[in-house]
């Protein structure tokens, strides 16, 4: 469950709370049964070109509208997090890579918006590896490259914490 429930999905009762596990969580005496409420799995993909900088998107969705991120989304029940990763690479950027030829980076927690908390497991790929021109999907209002000298000299903010994939992916592929 993302969001905090009320009632109950599976019987439709209002939910009461029980301390189970060492905290307070909604419960159903009708199901007799935690309601849990877990984290959402996203995935995102650093594209980096030594040459160019690493491809970001400018969001044009809540959170962070107007800010810069590594291109991602939330995970389809069917992907693995490489798969959901690089299809969302694509419908932000148009750019496609194989879910083989990423590297793992590692993961972040989102800042919680909307009482939504979000795990993103994050990769880099080599530009060599790319296909397609990049344009701004229906998700984002513009796409670029950047070096980390180029974003740190622009007036442009990253969306907590695509910062630190940002960098890491740069590192990753670079060795700088």
């Amino acid at each position: 469950m993302t969001y905090e429930a009320t009632y109950c999905p599976r019987c439709g009762i209002e939910l009461d709370t029980r301390h189970v596990d060492g905290r307070d969580r909604k419960y159903c005496e009708g199901c007799d049964r935690v309601e849990w409420r877990n984290p959402v799995p996203g995935a995102g993909v650093a594209v980096v070109d030594p040459d160019r900088g690493v491809l970001l998107a400018q969001r044009a969705i809540e959170p962070g509208v107007g800010e810069w991120v590594v291109p991602g989304g939330y995970m389809e029940v069917e992907e693995t997090p490489a798969v959901a990763g690089t299809r969302e690479l694509e419908e932000e950027t148009g750019v496609r890579v194989d879910p083989d030829a990423v590297e793992l980076l590692g993961t972040f927690t989102a800042t919680p918006f909307d009482g939504k908390h979000v795990v993103s497991v994050g990769y880099a790929v080599h530009a060599r590896h790319a296909t397609g021109t990049p344009h701004a999907g229906h998700e984002v209002q513009a796409v670029g490259w950047f070096t980390p000298e180029e974003f740190a000299a622009s007036d442009h903010v990253f969306h907590d914490p695509h910062d630190e994939r940002f960098e890491r992916a740069w590192t990753h592929v670079t060795g700088e």
